[in-house]
């Protein structure tokens, strides 16, 4: 009797087919750790998110932090479209009314997508004192320079953004324009900052606290990020002594990265070197470490720019001067005015054709 045939052996499943299965088995099991880390864990909070609503509440102005958003890149950002209430006998403070449009900009409308051809677009970055701090949104030395440029130049139409958030420094500002910028599309870029950029808040600088934070393209998975952060330790402080959210060298070193972005997106640049109180009622001659270096900046890169130094020292001396400070470093809505009327003097140059880049 002959003995059965061998069983055939079972059809081997073709590599490709046991690949894509494998891939499917991956791909569900990162997708089921993804949902249990954004179910167990918050969103992480930047530090400095932190250091900022807690500066604002121990300043008793926490009502602000109603309209500030946790951001992984710029730290903190507007909320869009916000408002506060206007001051009353029970609604005090310098932050009220209108904060921010829907891109988050101080601006009381929306920005078309596509810059008409006689319009000139100046891009303003700047801390609170550009924002206007304790002062209307229309107020602000932005808003009147837009008023002034418009009635100035009637064959032209003026669009100038108010990009600034209280608290950023010029890090900050470089990240709003490396991000809004190719979608603003602005002729010009005016930056002010250097006030908050001295703040001793911990012992790393604003550059130091970015590099903790993941890459952008890591933002979409929660669980890519906190694997990422296991492998990232903070850095170690190098001194004892406090540390600026950024030492003059960073500032310098940002600068010429706004001046560099400024340039790929064809715009020319524009510097405003702030005036504080005591530079006009104290040591008038003095400098602060960040105002030399956007004054050596700007002469070395033939950069254009308004030093405000000398303008308020001026108006300070003026026989019956109004009165120019809220406080310490912010303005009042004349001063405003006033700086507006120096800005628009500043641009003229810029706004004439055929000008050749920085």
């Amino acid at each position: 009797m002959n003995d059965p045939p061998p069983p055939k052996p079972a059809p081997r499943t073709p590599l490709g087919t046991r690949l894509l299965l494998a891939a499917a088995v991956l791909a569900g099991m990162l997708l089921f750790a993804e949902l249990v880390v954004r179910f167990a864990f918050s969103e992480p909070v930047p530090v400095r998110f932190t250091q900022d609503t807690t500066e604002l509440q121990q300043l008793q102005l926490d009502r602000f932090n109603d309209v500030l958003a946790s951001d992984p890149d710029r730290f903190w950002r507007l909320v869009p479209d916000s408002r506060l209430p206007e001051p009353g006998p029970e609604s005090r403070g310098p932050f009220f009314g209108l904060i921010s449009n829907g891109r988050g900009f101080r601006e009381d409308h929306q920005l078309a997508a596509t810059k008409a051809d006689n319009e000139t677009r100046i891009l303003f970055l700047g801390d609170s004192c550009t924002f206007g701090y304790g002062v209307n949104w229309n107020e602000t030395y932005v808003a009147t320079c837009e008023d002034q440029l418009n009635e100035q130049y009637p064959a032209r139409r003026f669009e100038c953004i108010n990009a600034s958030v209280p608290g950023y420094s010029l890090y900050q500002g470089w990240r709003v324009l490396d991000v809004e910028g190719p979608r603003v599309q602005p002729d010009l870029v005016v930056v002010c900052f250097g006030f908050n950029d001295r703040a001793e808040w911990d012992g790393l600088s604003d550059l130091e606290h970015a590099a903790l934070a993941p890459p952008a393209w890591l933002a979409v998975s929660r669980l890519a990020g906190r694997l990422w952060q296991l492998g990232h330790d903070r850095p170690a402080r190098t001194s004892s002594r406090p540390r600026p959210r950024l030492s003059p060298d960073e500032y310098r070193g940002l600068l010429s990265r706004i001046r560099r972005r400024t340039r790929q997106l064809d715009a020319r640049l524009v510097l405003i070197s702030w005036c504080e109180r005591f530079q006009v009622t104290d040591d008038r001659d003095e400098r602060t470490p960040w105002q030399f270096e956007l004054h050596q900046f700007a002469k070395r890169h033939r950069v254009p720019m308004l030093d405000l130094v000398p303008q308020l020292q001026g108006w300070a001396d003026h026989e019956n001067r109004p009165k120019l400070f809220l406080d310490i470093i912010h303005v009042t809505p004349a001063t405003h005015s006033r700086i507006a009327g120096r800005l628009v003097e500043t641009l003229r140059p810029l706004l004439t054709a055929g000008v050749p880049p920085q």
